[in-house]
């Protein structure tokens, strides 16, 4: 845990082992490098005062995929945006999570990168943040460029489950994601998906971002098609 130039010190000195660096006076370690000598001759001792951080709140999470050969089939390009955002719609629910930030993210061949963001109603439900995330590609989308990398990102989130709008949910969608949610945790996130986004290979992983668990096994049932 030491730099190149206080590695060359070291090895000037003749010390090439930690066991060396235990084994000589501290004093000495504080008069050839300083403070950071002090601290590197603790280290060798098995002191270190650092706070442990043991969990912090994530604040986003995102997903990108990048082309290895640019293109600008908008089929496939909405087709793995609304795959991107299916998923993290279901990452949002399964750790009990609420977004009020999409920004669509677009890299085009020649490498400029525009991102463009929407503030909504919190919300973890995939058809809310489909939507958001087609109608910013449509505002967003030059046709006349070669795409080389599209994303999504979700942000300002808190945690807490989807509050019913009275004026545009019912209780029958929230019912329905509550079920295709089940359906995922018990047979992989894959096992439901948008007919649009059912070519797309795999996006993102089983593991929670939230708690770093591993909640699904991944299998196939049956036939999509």
């Amino acid at each position: 845990m030491v730099g190149d130039k206080t590695y060359h010190k070291l090895r000037s000195l003749g010390i090439e082992k930690v066991k060396t660096v235990q084994d000589m006076p501290i004093e000495l370690m504080e008069r050839v490098l300083g403070k950071n000598g002090i601290i590197i001759w603790k280290k060798s001792q098995g002191i270190d005062n650092t706070p442990v951080i043991a969990w912090h709140e994530r604040k986003s999470i995102s997903s990108e995929r990048t082309f290895e050969k640019d293109t600008t089939d908008v089929v496939k390009l909405r087709s793995i945006l609304v795959a991107m955002a299916e998923n993290l719609a279901y990452q949002l629910r399964n750790g009990n999570k609420l977004t009020a930030c999409i920004t669509l993210k677009i890299r085009y061949s020649d490498f400029q990168t525009y991102t463009k963001q929407r503030r909504v109603s919190y919300t973890s439900l995939d058809h809310t943040i489909i939507n958001t995330v087609l109608d910013l590609f449509e505002k967003t989308y030059n046709r006349r460029i070669l795409i080389r990398l599209i994303g999504i990102k979700l942000s300002h989130l808190i945690g807490g489950s989807y509050q019913i709008r009275l004026f545009e949910d019912s209780e029958k969608i929230i019912k329905l994601y509550q079920a295709m949610d089940s359906v995922r945790n018990k047979y992989g996130k894959n096992a439901l998906q948008r007919a649009i986004g059912m070519e797309v290979k795999s996006i993102g992983n089983e593991t929670n971002p939230f708690n770093g668990q591993k909640p699904i096994l991944p299998i196939t049932i049956g036939n999509k098609h």
